[in-house]
């Protein structure tokens, strides 16, 4: 199938919808701009409203204590926001939509037990976040004339696995699906999507991880590229910084122009919330860009592509509190390993490698990067080495680049930066694109922002 037109699939991000919605004339002004600059769509994800999923668990953990809270603080909002912005006839349809949607949840509460998880879960948090927001997006849209639509749920493009809770999307299977979605964007329509929602192939709902509509996005571009030109955009607050501005207060923090999908990835993994990690990965796969764009000033961006266009050596510095080293023996690692991996669906861990012991027995420790994991499963974790031991309170902070690969010098000057500094471990492995240092968790800041400073430096090394 050739290639008729393009098309942008733009993604606003739950930080940039609020209680008041003080950013959606912006976001209609976005959405107007790429409408006019494509032969069709655009396609536009919405995540929840800022809070709302951390919110939304609550609620569902509430009814498995038997000490339910009400929905009233979600649908509130959506009506609210629906009175302050949907317009004319459009309003009671909305309204009356948005408390279809209300109904559903409430009925869904009564399927939880003693669990709240699932594809129970799934349709909890994406019948009382993405969905009604799509739906309140599109109704504001056609109230400031965009020619929208919003795509339901029996007509959900994006098919996954069974895993309900970290679901993988099945390329193969969502082909079958995109008639209707193709039949709206060849109409002239702006298509909403809520993010974050799978279908699978028997119908149950499924939830894309922890920034899943990032994967939205990113899928429905790859989805479609048989059909469009397709460029993927997502819209943030700023474009991707150097160091978290909040991390080195009193500094200047670079936009950067350029990441490649390698750069991206560790950085997202290490603690720099820019882009969900599956989304990058999926990009990668499928050879699609990623732009990454400043919701207040277009013209800044960053374009997260397959080879970088600038020489830096170091891109940037990052930093994440919450993580832990589990120490075990070293005989039980493997099949410990293989559970977290295999049963757990767990891989957010760093192998630290091993350690021979005075008494000849060999340690193997391993890095989390999520300590709550830990803390969960403890007692259950034990059953493969009753001796082990874990180290919370652990922050890890990372330099990453690829120029690091073919530059040296680069570890010297970052320890050079923090003599104060007590580094727990350090994993030096530039030729993977990452220094790691790790640190108590109350200095993670202060290690990013020495040694942010010493990027310039860092970036003439030879």
């Amino acid at each position: 199938m050739r290639n008729i037109g393009t098309l942008s699939v733009a993604k606003f991000g739950g930080s940039l919808l609020s209680r008041v919605g003080e950013n959606i004339p912006s976001i209609l002004e976005h959405v107007a701009d790429l409408k006019s600059q494509n032969d069709f769509g655009p396609i536009v994800v919405f995540s929840a409203p800022n809070g709302f999923t951390d919110k939304l668990i609550a609620i569902g953990e509430s009814y498995t204590l038997s000490e339910p809270l009400s929905v009233d603080s979600i649908f509130g909002v959506y009506e609210s926001l629906a009175k302050n912005f949907v317009k004319g006839e459009y309003l009671q349809q909305a309204l009356a939509e948005l408390s279809e949607y209300r109904r559903q949840l409430e009925d869904t509460t009564s399927l939880i037990n003693k669990r709240f998880h699932g594809t129970v879960k799934a349709k909890f948090l994406t019948h009382g976040g993405e969905l009604p927001t799509s739906v309140l997006m599109s109704y504001i849209m056609k109230s400031n004339g965009l020619d929208s639509c919003h795509v339901a749920k029996d007509e959900w493009p994006i098919i996954t696995d069974d895993n309900f809770e970290n679901s993988t999307p099945n390329l193969d299977l969502s082909k079958k699906r995109t008639d209707d979605v193709i039949n709206s964007l060849e109409a002239g329509k702006v298509v909403v999507l809520g993010g974050f929602l799978g279908i699978t192939n028997d119908g149950l709902e499924t939830i894309l991880g922890r920034g899943g509509s990032d994967l939205s996005a990113v899928f429905v571009s790859c989805l479609l590229k048989r059909k469009f030109q397709v460029e993927t955009v997502l819209f943030k607050e700023l474009p991707i910084q150097s160091a978290d501005p909040n991390m080195v207060k009193g500094q200047v923090t670079e936009q950067l122009t350029s990441l490649t999908y390698n750069e991206a990835h560790k950085a997202s993994k290490m603690g720099m919330k820019i882009v969900q990690g599956d989304a990058i990965s999926m990009a990668k796969q499928f050879g699609q860009q990623i732009k990454v764009m400043s919701m207040v000033k277009p013209e800044e961006f960053t374009m997260i592509h397959p080879e970088s266009d600038d020489n830096q050596t170091v891109k940037c510095v990052t930093g994440k509190k919450g993580c832990a080293i589990l120490s075990m023996d070293d005989t039980f690692s493997r099949s410990f390993e293989d559970a977290l991996r295999i049963w757990e669906n767990c891989n957010d861990f760093l192998d630290l490698g091993t350690e021979t012991l005075e008494t000849g027995k060999r340690i193997r420790d391993f890095l989390f990067l999520d300590s709550e994991f830990l803390r969960k499963n403890e007692e259950r974790l034990k059953g493969f080495d009753e001796e082990l031991t874990i180290e919370y309170n652990v922050g890890v902070v990372t330099l990453i680049g690829d120029g690091m690969k073919y530059s040296s010098g680069v570890a010297s000057i970052a320890i050079g930066a923090i003599p104060h500094i007590n580094i727990k471990r350090g994993i030096f492995a530039p030729h993977t694109s990452q220094i790691i240092l790790l640190v108590d968790e109350n200095q993670v800041a202060a290690t990013v922002a020495a040694i942010h400073a010493k990027r310039p430096e860092m970036n003439k090394t030879p």
